[in-house]
């Protein structure tokens, strides 16, 4: 018997059972460690499918979510496209993610620019008010795009370089002065504290499960 003849066999029982193959056939790599989230409108269960082509929004709490090999800290009121597994477009928002190691540049695309991805730990804000895209490279490597696709800067750091990609195509540096995004100021200090609640070993802005 096949895979997918299988899959159909044993999800007729677990029906007739009252029981849920979604649940029971949802990828092990993707579980929600805190709080809930919705995709595409729906509620996600504790170990939710591929988001592959999905649109997945917080409400009123946060969520903490992981896809594959990749990690979300997602604050409350925040939109997120994904395509094929991947992170594609912070829509609004704010998230913290940790990225497992990639052969491929991964691009993300954020109201101001787009992000390309090296494996690493990134910290977003979309600041509509202030029309800027706050952005904190927090462990890692980056490469920053204007909304055109020209290359800004690389950005490489080992703790903590932020910034924002303003509407004028350019990306400003944030000293402790200018920055008036307290939350964004206090972000290193509330990811590694949210996510050893939810049973992980913080090291470098990256998350391993215990």
């Amino acid at each position: 018997m096949n895979r997918r003849k299988f899959i159909k066999t044993v999800s007729q029982i677990m029906i007739a059972w009252g029981l849920s193959p979604k649940l029971a056939f949802a990828s092990e790599t993707n579980k929600v460690l805190s709080g809930k989230f919705f995709i595409d409108g729906k509620e996600a269960e504790l170990n939710f499918q591929d988001l592959n082509n999905s649109t997945i929004e917080t409400k009123d709490e946060k969520s903490i979510i992981k896809v594959k090999d990749d990690f979300y800290l997602i604050r409350p009121e925040t939109k997120l496209q994904f395509v094929s597994k991947n992170l594609l477009k912070v829509i609004k928002g704010s998230v913290h993610a940790v990225f497992g190691k990639r052969q491929e540049e991964l691009n993300v695309e954020i109201p101001h620019g787009t992000i390309g991805i090296r494996g690493t730990s990134i910290f977003i804000d979309i600041e509509p008010k202030q029309n800027r895209s706050y952005f904190c490279n927090c462990y890692g490597e980056t490469v920053l795009y204007d909304k055109k696709g020209n290359l800004l800067e690389t950005v490489v750091s080992y703790g903590h370089e932020s910034g924002a990609l303003t509407e004028d195509g350019k990306f400003k540096r944030y000293g402790i002065n200018y920055l008036k995004n307290i939350y964004a100021l206090r972000h290193p200090k509330i990811f590694d504290e949210e996510m050893e609640k939810v049973g992980c070993i913080v090291e470098n802005s990256h998350c391993t499960l215990k």
